[in-house]
């Protein structure tokens, strides 16, 4: 399913209420937030609180991939290719 929705002034968005009921969220559920230039993903989280150590070890592998340049678009491609080869 595909909705548009709008930034708030306070910078909130909506999960449109058809979003909410198909996948069941309530009020208070987490969510892990990634993002490269151009997206943003949301990923509920099943436990009630991150493995902190988890979510700075991926912001530091992030900023390496930064450093080096290194695109979501060529990280997905190389995925892929690893993939195939199963």
């Amino acid at each position: 399913m595909i909705e548009v929705v709008t930034i708030s002034s306070k910078g909130q968005l909506v999960i449109p209420k058809s979003i909410r009921e198909e996948m069941g969220l309530q009020e208070q559920d987490k969510f892990l937030l990634m993002h490269d230039r151009e997206s943003v993903i949301l990923r509920r989280l099943k436990s009630e609180q991150p493995d902190k150590k988890l979510l700075s070890l991926l912001d530091e592998v992030a900023k390496k991939f930064e450093e080096a340049k290194i695109t979501p678009e060529q990280v997905k491609r190389e995925i892929r290719k690893v993939r195939a080869k199963k």
